[in-house]
């Protein structure tokens, strides 16, 4: 009703709706519940509480269920101190299973009473979330500047496994409650690009959830078995095919992962490096001749070299598809039949000749010289002199 120059007008009401709640036609409305339900039998109470799993699954996530779960905390000051409520209040917003957010949106919003069970199952939960929490930022106040805790790479690693951990746990309640998925989960890894290194930490979730899940089921435990009553051996079959599945993707992906893996090129040592022990003569002030570079033998496809003391003239030469290498005081990589020496009878003048030879010349130079040939064994001294490479 308006009043509009003194005369009361009748005006249209606009009407308030959740659209969010637009299905409850077809889902039907959110499940009451009364301290009496206590009275009802495991199956019937589990009965009930399946709808409203299903209930909250559908309209609401694990982000809308926190303000339930932070007045349920208050609720129960007396086991949650302050500091833990504030440390729930940092975690991830999937660090709660769905199973256990339901739990407490239908406790806080429906009044559901909590059986023990329940209680132990939320404790536990709440725990979990309260440990993989980030640590209260410490600030630091100098020069009116505040510097707040920088997270480390392995702090962004453990939120990002938890946080996939969170979205698993949601596929795992779909399960549960017998929703229709169609979760894949190596292509729900590929998607997410998950390191390798973190996925042993999701099989262990997975891993003691199935062993626990078998142990229910062949009802040894009476903890467990009164906490898994609801469950029928369908049930359990289909939630244990969904690990079994999960885990298989896993180990397929890590299979994967491996294979792509960049194998490490492991980098050559420099030329200095290698020849860093090689022990040869300089010079021969008598003879007038000088060492090359002797870097230069890395490489290189014949080596001449000249023994001062032995006089002998020796060629190695590269065996087949390789080039000469140096380790420690020695040639290697040479042919040991083509490496040979001959002694010099008059070494001035044959290493004039040899200064002023050619490549065609030098093909046939030592075979030319009219000597016993002896076969080279690769070690280098200081009574040689390091003449040429090819």
């Amino acid at each position: 009703m308006a009043v509009v120059a003194g005369i009361k007008i009748k005006t249209k009401q606009t009407k308030v709706r959740n659209p969010a709640l637009h299905d409850e036609k077809y889902t039907g409305g959110e499940p009451d519940w009364s301290e009496e339900d206590l009275n009802l039998s495991n199956a019937d109470f589990d009965h009930k509480l399946r709808r409203s799993f299903y209930y909250y699954n559908y309209y609401y996530n694990q982000k809308d269920a926190r303000k339930n779960i932070v007045e349920y905390l208050k609720r129960n000051e007396k086991k949650y101190t302050k500091e833990q409520a504030k440390a729930f209040e940092r975690s991830s917003d999937k660090a709660m299973p769905m199973t256990a957010c339901c739990i407490i949106m239908a406790h806080i919003r429906a009044n559901m009473p909590l059986k023990t069970r329940h209680i132990e199952f939320l404790d536990q939960c709440i725990l979990d979330a309260i440990t993989k929490a980030e640590p209260e930022a410490v600030e630091v106040v100098a020069d009116t500047k505040v510097v707040g805790k920088v997270p480390t790479i392995q702090d962004r690693l453990q939120e990002k496994t938890s946080e996939i951990i969170g979205e698993l746990e949601g596929h795992y309640d779909d399960v549960v409650l017998s929703t229709k998925t169609t979760f894949k989960p190596y292509d729900y890894l590929v998607s997410n690009n998950v390191v390798q290194s973190q996925l042993g930490k999701y099989e262990s979730v997975y891993a003691s959830r199935k062993a626990e899940l078998e142990e229910a089921m062949a009802k040894k435990d009476e903890q467990l078995r009164e906490g898994y009553s609801h469950y029928k051996a369908a049930d359990f079959k289909r939630v244990i095919a969904w690990i079994d599945n999960l885990m298989s993707a896993i180990e397929q992906y890590r299979g994967v992962k491996k294979s792509l893996k960049k194998a490490k090129v492991r980098k050559a040592p420099s030329k200095e490096k290698v020849i860093a022990k090689l022990k040869y003569a300089k010079t021969d002030p008598v003879l007038k001749i000088v060492s090359i570079n002797p870097a230069d033998i890395v490489g290189a496809s014949a080596l001449w070299v000249y023994n001062i003391k032995s006089r002998k003239l020796g060629k190695f030469v590269a065996a087949a598809y390789q080039t000469l290498n140096v380790k420690g005081t020695s040639i290697t990589n040479f042919d040991t039949d083509k490496s040979i020496s001959k002694t010099l009878r008059k070494p001035d003048e044959k290493l004039k000749e040899f200064a002023k030879a050619g490549k065609i010349a030098l093909r046939k130079f030592i075979e030319d010289i009219k000597a016993t040939e002896t076969k080279m064994n690769g070690r280098i001294s200081t009574d040689v002199v390091l003449l040429k490479v090819e």
